[in-house]
C-alpha cells in the first residue's frame, strides 16, 4: 500500500506540512500494527515548476499531458497511490495558487475523447487498484478565514481523479508562528487517529 501527501503549502514545516505528516505517521502505525506495509512519500508543490493548464484539448496518446515540467514526476505518484492527504493553507477561501495550478493540470486524467457520432467522453486513465482509492483533506487557515470553497475544490479534485473522500480535518488558528500547530496534542492526536482510519478504510 502507498500513501501520498500533497502540499501545497509554500511553508516546509508549518501547520499544513506537520498535520500531513502525523496523518501519514498514524497511516503508517495502523499498518504496522497489522504487519503490513506501506510507503509514502510527500510532494511539497511549491518545489516543482508547473505551468498553468492552457485548455488545449490535445490528447497525447504516449504522455499523460502535451507540457513536460514538474507535473512528470507527480502523475505517476498520483496513479499508483492508495492513500491520499491532500493539504493546503486558506488563503482568500480557497486553496494557494500552488494547490490550484496542480488540480488544473490533473484535468489529463481525465481527457476528453470523441465517439463515432462525434459526441465527447471523458475517460479515466486510473485504472482500479486492489484496494480502495481513498483520501483525507486537511486545510489551515486564520480564524477569519472560510474553508467551505477551499473544501469543495479539493472534493472536486478527489472526484475528479477517482478518490473517494473520507474525512477532512479544518484548523483554525489565531497566531503567526510557523508549526504552532505542533504545540497542540489534541490537534495531532485527531491527524494522527485521521491516518489509521485511512488505512482501516481502505482494506
Amino acid at each position: 500500500m502507498r500513501i501520498l501527501g500533497i502540499n501545497g503549502s509554500p511553508v516546509k514545516g508549518g501547520n499544513v506540512d506537520l498535520i500531513i505528516r502525523k496523518v501519514i505517521q498514524g497511516a503508517k502505525s495502523r499498518m504496522q500494527d497489522s504487519r503490513g506495509e506501506i510507503q509514502d512519500d510527500i510532494i511539497y508543490l511549491d518545489d516543482f515548476e508547473i505551468k498553468p493548464c492552457k485548455s488545449c484539448e490535445v490528447l497525447p496518446e504516449s504522455d499523460i499531458c502535451t507540457y513536460h515540467d514538474g507535473m512528470d514526476r507527480i502523475y505517476p505518484l498520483i496513479l499508483k497511490s492508495d492513500l491520499f492527504v491532500l493539504g493546503s493553507p486558506v488563503y482568500f477561501d480557497s486553496v494557494s495558487a500552488q494547490m490550484k495550478l496542480f488540480i488544473d493540470r490533473c484535468n489529463c486524467l481525465r481527457p476528453l475523447r470523441k465517439n463515432r457520432e462525434g459526441h465527447y467522453f471523458d475517460k479515466s486513465r486510473i485504472e482500479k487498484g486492489r484496494v480502495k482509492r481513498i483520501g483525507a483533506i486537511v486545510l489551515v487557515g486564520g480564524r477569519r478565514q472560510r474553508f467551505n470553497c477551499a473544501l469543495t475544490v479539493l472534493k472536486g479534485f478527489f472526484n475528479w481523479v477517482g478518490i473517494d473522500f473520507f474525512e477532512e480535518i479544518l484548523y483554525s488558528h489565531n497566531d503567526f508562528e510557523i508549526g504552532k500547530v505542533g504545540e497542540n496534542k489534541e490537534a495531532l492526536k485527531n491527524a494522527f487517529i485521521l491516518g489509521k482510519k485511512l488505512v482501516e478504510g481502505s482494506i
